[in-house]
C-alpha cells in the first residue's frame, strides 16, 4: 500500500490538515479528500482577509456554459466540491415546464422566472455569452476571459415563442407570453400544429382552462410513435374527455414557425381548419454554438453535437457536453438529466483524483426515456422507465409527478426562493 501527497504543517492548530492521501490498493484508487474539500470551501476566505486558506486543497474550477435546466442543475450538484462558474446571458432562469400553462394562466409568470442570485452557495453566475471556447477556459461577449480546469457545455435548445425565450431578454419573453394569452382569450377555435410534448400539453391546458373553446391538435405522424401503443390509447381517451380534436397523419401549411398567428390554416390535402389562432409547436432545435466552432466537433443527423461514451465532444480531455444540444442517445427532455448529471459529477471527481476517464463505466442512456404528459392539472398519461418498453401510467401519477404543481415549488426551492 502506497500513500501519495503527504503534506505536514508545523502549526499545531493546523494539524487537522496534515495529510491528504490517495491510496492505491490492488489497482483501485481510493480518494480520501472529499471531506477536506468541503472544509476547505468553508475556510476559503479566512477571517483576517487572507484568502490562501493556508494552502489547503485548491479546488478545481469548472466552467458551465448555459444556465438552463442542465447547466443550473449541474452547477448546484458540483457547487460543494468544485469552484463553479456558470455562464448564462439571461438574468434569470425560466422554468419552461410551466411556461405552457402560463399562456393560459398568466398569474404564474412571476413564479416561473427565477433569478440566479441565490442558487449557488459558493460558486458564481456570470451574466454573459460565451463567444469562444478556449483550451482551458472561455472568452466572453464582455471582452473578458475565464480560466478553468474543465469546461462543460449545456447550451440546450430553442423553441417557438412563447414556450422559451428567443433571445436573452426576459422582458421580451414575458411580453410574448402575454400577447399570446391575449390572442388566446379572444379566439373561439385554436389550432395547434405539432403533437409532441409541448403541443400535447398546450392543447390540454387550453381545453381545461378555456373549456368553451374548440381545440384542434394536428400531427403529421401518430402521437408518440416511439412509445408503447397504450400511451397513445390513454392520450386519445384524455383528449376526448376534454374535447380536443386530434388529427393524425396530416400536415399543415404554416405561414410562420416561430410564433402564434391568426388563422385559418390549410392542410396538405386542401382542407381548411377554421381556427382563429394557430400556434406552432414543432419541437425544439439544439443550440450548438459556440461548441460547433471547435475543431473536431461533429454534428449528428439529428442536429445535435456528437459526444463519445464519456460525453466528450472532441479529443480534449477537459471538455464535456450534455443535454439537448448533445447527441447522448437520450431524448431532448428534462428527464435525461437524471442520468447525465450524476455521470458528469462522478467523471469530474474521478479526473480530479487523477483517474483516467476511460477506466470508468461509459455513459448509458435510458432504455426508454421517461415522459410525463399532463392534459391539464388532473389528467394525462406517462411512461416510467420500468421494463424494457416502459410502464404506461395514467391520471393520478401524471398529476402527482407534474400536472398538479408543474414542479414550480421544487425549482423555486432549488433557486433559493423557498416561500417567496
Amino acid at each position: 500500500m502506497l500513500a501519495l501527497g503527504i503534506e505536514s504543517r508545523p502549526h499545531a492548530t493546523q494539524a487537522k490538515w496534515r495529510t491528504t492521501c490517495i491510496w492505491l490498493f490492488k489497482g483501485r484508487v481510493r480518494v480520501q479528500r472529499k471531506h477536506l474539500l468541503r472544509r476547505a470551501a468553508k475556510t476559503r476566505h479566512s477571517p483576517n482577509g487572507n484568502n490562501n486558506s493556508y494552502g489547503v486543497c485548491a479546488l478545481k474550477k469548472v466552467i458551465i456554459i448555459g444556465g438552463g435546466y442542465g447547466g443550473a442543475m449541474l452547477a448546484r450538484k458540483l457547487d460543494e466540491d468544485f469552484d463553479v462558474v456558470l455562464v448564462e446571458p439571461r438574468k434569470a432562469f425560466v422554468h419552461n415546464v410551466a411556461a405552457i400553462r402560463a399562456i393560459v394562466d398568466p398569474t404564474l409568470m412571476s413564479k416561473i422566472i427565477m433569478p440566479y442570485g441565490k442558487m449557488l452557495k459558493r460558486g458564481r453566475v456570470v451574466q454573459a455569452r460565451v463567444t469562444e471556447i478556449l483550451d482551458e477556459g472561455v472568452f466572453l461577449s464582455t471582452g473578458e476571459s475565464l480560466e478553468g480546469d474543465y469546461t462543460i457545455v449545456a447550451t440546450g435548445s430553442a423553441n417557438a415563442k412563447p414556450f422559451k425565450p428567443i433571445g436573452d431578454d426576459i422582458e421580451e419573453f414575458k411580453t410574448s407570453s402575454a400577447l399570446t394569452h391575449a390572442a388566446l382569450s379572444g379566439a373561439r377555435h385554436v389550432a395547434i400544429v405539432g403533437a409532441g410534448a409541448v403541443g400535447t400539453e398546450l392543447a390540454g391546458e387550453i381545453a381545461t382552462g378555456f373549456p368553451e373553446k374548440s381545440v384542434t391538435l394536428i400531427s403529421n405522424v401518430p402521437v408518440f410513435p416511439d412509445y408503447p401503443a397504450s400511451l397513445r390509447k390513454k392520450l386519445r381517451i384524455r383528449f376526448d374527455d376534454v374535447g380536443i380534436r386530434l388529427l393524425e397523419g396530416r400536415k399543415a401549411r404554416l405561414d410562420r414557425f416561430d410564433a402564434a398567428f391568426a388563422g385559418p390554416i390549410v392542410l396538405d390535402d386542401g382542407t381548411t381548419i377554421a381556427a382563429d389562432l394557430v400556434i406552432p409547436a414543432l419541437g425544439s432545435k439544439p443550440v450548438i454554438n459556440p461548441l460547433a466552432a471547435i475543431a473536431g466537433a461533429r454534428l449528428g443527423k439529428n442536429g445535435r453535437i456528437i459526444v463519445d461514451p464519456w460525453l466528450r465532444p472532441t479529443s480534449r480531455s477537459n471538455l464535456f457536453a450534455f443535454g439537448d444540444m448533445a447527441d447522448t442517445g437520450d431524448l431532448m427532455t428534462v428527464a435525461a438529466f437524471v442520468r447525465q448529471i450524476p455521470f458528469l459529477a462522478k467523471a469530474l471527481t474521478a479526473l480530479d483524483a487523477g483517474i483516467r476517464l476511460e477506466t470508468l463505466v461509459a455513459y448509458k442512456p435510458w432504455n426508454i426515456s421517461p415522459i410525463v404528459l399532463p392534459v391539464g392539472p388532473k389528467r394525462g398519461a406517462s411512461v416510467l422507465p420500468i421494463t424494457k418498453r416502459g410502464l404506461v401510467v395514467g391520471d393520478m401519477l401524471t398529476s402527482l409527478a407534474k400536472g398538479k404543481s408543474l414542479l414550480i415549488t421544487r425549482y423555486r426551492k432549488d433557486f433559493g426562493l423557498k416561500g417567496q
